[in-house]
């Protein structure tokens, strides 16, 4: 949709660039109140003020996309064209209005629209709206002046900086005396296709009153207890204070802030605030920490948990502590890692919707969050993401150059819709995007020789990311080396693509449209057999940081190679995989009755695992198993699903979508005697508890109304209700 086709004759406004974040206002009348609704877009964000009241709760909107074109080609000059969207807010507003003088006021910020060191900016902060009030408008145009708010600085990695003596409290206000003011500039709307925005927006989900640890006299550390995304509130306790606070995920031996695990960059926001016991946060940015350090002129009213408004529509609990913390640790990680409406790979260092995180994790994320809008907007990123003329899918969506590999992060075309169909059931989204997932798999089969894959842009080729070596003493410090090929890896996960693409294919009634599929698949097979596999061990890549994994994931090395795995992992007793393998190794071992072992993996305390993750104190999994950068992402929690799908049994049947058709076929192990918990699906709640005691295993099992369900255990097989379904077996 075009600008005039969004608002009307509503005119796009702009402002000095010497302005880091302006208020904007102006007055109207209304003769008569009736049902009133606004559309707005503030880039890069907007907070929307009528009489004084904030509109909505919502934060950092409208969310990140690839807003409109740019230059990339002093830069990036290996991108191609890319598609553009760009959304705006509807809010109905008839609630803040009244008869007679009304003032309308919007605080913008650059976001990622106006930011411009590395990534290259989409523009100037701009604004348009249109405020419709029975049938009158009252549309953004000259008449709108705005001038320097508080903030006199803002980055969206680095914090804000505010200067309270700016501040105008009544700015929304219609006494606002705006003679001063400056009128803003009518400038061209933005060449991009506006869309009404359905994803959820960023919110203060919750508030934690942080944990004193010590004061050194001119600042005081403190502790969340977790580690969070958001902001902080402040308190001035004196008046004309400059208070400065820091943030970080952890502490230095010496107990200072440790930048080491964000990559050397710094988090700060700096108040400065005239009067005593006034409180401020930042606006339009976002901080990731667990620790704070502030300057002992203020004191903390409180952390503000902030991220993408998806409810967690599921629980586990089990008597396995490792278990439990990998649940509830990959819960916080993915939230931290949802703004804007997109998934990244951590909340600070880079903030980059990646490909390959995003697609790895979008199967947990749907099963155990309220996602589905969420994953809506994302799949149209991606799709902006791939470059029309060659089908090359970015590493990043929205658009920041970055590392990523073929399969492993283009891939997500076909994944994330397959998974989105999958867990919805909505094909339409299937046919929207199936184009693309045949443009991408011809650029694959462009990257590829004799079937396998060996190549990207740049010669990029990344595999399975963060494979480490081994981190045993007295060598703890060993850094994360990855020995199993990239051409095996992606070659493996682009086969695993095509099949899903088959599958979509048959969903959407267009199976003649990928009938080549399987000759590519084969000759992927064949090579990848004749490449890798060794008839003597009856491995792949000698087995080595989860190899086998692939290709048991495609069918290929029958039960040896399975067994193999097993063995190799019930001695080794913990992971030596990395961002892929350590999803697919624990899903061959359950579904092929070695679910001991899997358990015995997720539940490890060895040198590489979770285990050892919990016990070192981390509240939010790692970007690699031992701390060495990111200590807040989620690719490694991608098998967290694997606690509802196996060890409690919530399965979909092959051909089921939405959960219509389950099986309820839980795993049980040694040393685990009683787990419970619940997916929330498109059909209901399902839910499953179990007890093992005296030989015995009792079940309650609560299946939806619309939901058809069989319970598979050993030889018994028992038709499941709706409602609630308690039984009793010898175990």
């Amino acid at each position: 949709m075009t600008s005039k086709d969004m608002f009307g004759t509503a005119k796009w406004c702009g402002f000095d660039e010497k302005c880091e974040s302006p208020y904007v206002r102006r007055n109207f009348t209304v003769e008569k109140k009736e049902k009133a609704e606004i559309l707005i877009c503030g880039l890069g964000f907007f907070e929307l003020y009528i009489n004084s009241k904030k509109v909505s709760d919502d934060l950092l909107v409208p969310a990140y996309t690839q807003y409109n074109d740019r230059d990339l080609a002093p830069h990036y000059d290996l991108f191609g064209r890319m598609g553009h969207h760009t959304f705006v807010m509807k809010y109905d507003v008839t609630d803040y209005i009244h008869e007679g003088e009304n003032a309308i006021a919007i605080r913008l910020g650059k976001g990622w629209y106006d930011w411009n060191e590395h990534y290259l900016s989409y523009g100037k902060m701009k604004l348009c709206f249109d405020l419709k009030i029975g049938d009158e408008h009252i549309a953004s145009d000259e008449k709108l002046k705005y001038k320097q708010s508080e903030i006199i600085y803002s980055n969206i990695y680095r914090g804000e900086r505010i200067d309270a003596s700016l501040m105008i409290d009544n700015f929304a206000s219609v006494d606002c005396d705006d003679s001063d003011w400056d009128n803003v500039k009518i400038i061209d709307a933005p060449d991009t296709d506006f869309q009404i925005q359905t994803a959820p927006a960023d919110k203060i989900i919750r508030k934690i009153k942080p944990k004193f640890i010590r004061d050194n006299g001119r600042y005081s550390i403190y502790d969340v207890t977790e580690a969070i995304s958001g902001t902080l509130t402040v308190k001035s306790l004196e008046d004309n204070a400059e208070i400065t606070v820091r943030f970080a995920d952890a502490l230095t031996e010496n107990g200072e802030l440790d930048f080491h695990p964000t990559g050397g960059k710094i988090q700060q926001d700096i108040f400065k605030i005239t009067k005593a016991g006034e409180s401020y946060c930042a606006k339009f940015c976002w901080h990731a920490y667990r620790y704070i350090e502030i300057s002992d002129n203020a004191e903390i009213v409180c952390a503000n948990v902030i991220h993408s408004d998806c409810k967690v529509t599921s629980d586990f609990v089990c008597d396995n502590e490792v278990l439990n913390w990998l649940y509830r640790a990959y819960i916080r990680t993915q939230l931290d890692n949802m703004h804007c409406s997109i998934p990244s790979d951590c909340p600070h260092i880079e903030r980059h919707g990646y490909t390959g995180d995003g697609q790895l994790c979008a199967p947990a994320v749907m099963e155990l969050l309220d996602a589905k809008e969420f994953y809506k907007k994302w799949i149209q990123d991606i799709a902006d993401c791939q470059e029309k003329d060659t089908g090359h899918v970015q590493h990043t969506a929205p658009f920041v150059s970055a590392g990523g590999g073929p399969a492993g992060w283009g891939g997500a075309i076909i994944n994330v819709p397959y998974y989105y169909y999958k867990n919805y059931g909505e094909a339409d989204v299937l046919n929207q995007y199936f184009d693309n997932m045949l443009k991408y798999v011809d650029y694959m089969v462009s990257r590829s020789e004799n079937g396998l894959v060996w190549k990207e842009e740049k010669d990029w080729c990344l595999g399975d990311w963060c494979s480490p070596t081994e981190y045993l003493l007295p060598e703890p410090h060993l850094k994360s080396r990855v020995q199993i090929p990239e051409t095996y890896v992606n070659t493996a996960l682009f086969v695993k693509q095509m099949e899903n693409l088959k599958e979509i294919a048959s969903v959407i009634g267009k199976e003649d449209k990928v009938s080549y599929l399987d000759e590519l698949i084969e000759q992927s097979k064949k090579m990848l057999t004749v490449a890798y596999y060794s008839p003597m061990t009856k491995d792949y890549c000698g087995n080595v940081q989860g190899a086998n994994g692939f290709a048991c994931d495609i069918g290929l090395g029958g039960e040896d190679t399975i067994k193999s795995t097993c063995e190799k992992y019930e001695k080794r007793g913990m992971f030596d995989t990395g961002i892929f393998a350590t999803d697919i190794i624990p899903r061959i071992l359950f579904e092929n009755g070695y679910e001991q072992t899997a358990f015995d993996l997720l539940s490890s305390r060895g040198n590489i695992s979770f285990g050892y993750m919990m016990e070192h104190g981390a509240s939010t999994i790692w970007e690699d198993w031992h701390p060495e950068r990111s200590l807040n992402h989620p690719m490694f929690g991608a098998c967290t699903r694997y606690l509802f799908d196996y060890i409690l049994g919530i399965r979909q049947t092959e051909n089921s979508k939405a959960y219509e058709e389950v099986v309820i076929n839980p795993k049980l192990v040694k040393g685990l005697e009683e787990a419970q918990g619940y997916i929330t699906t498109v059909q209901g709640v399902i839910k499953v508890k179990y007890d093992i005691w005296q030989g015995k295993v009792g079940f309650s099992i609560t299946i939806p109304e619309t939901t058809s369900a069989v319970f598979r255990y050993k030889d018994n097989e028992i038709k499941l209700s709706s409602g609630e379904n308690n039984f009793e077996l010898e175990l």
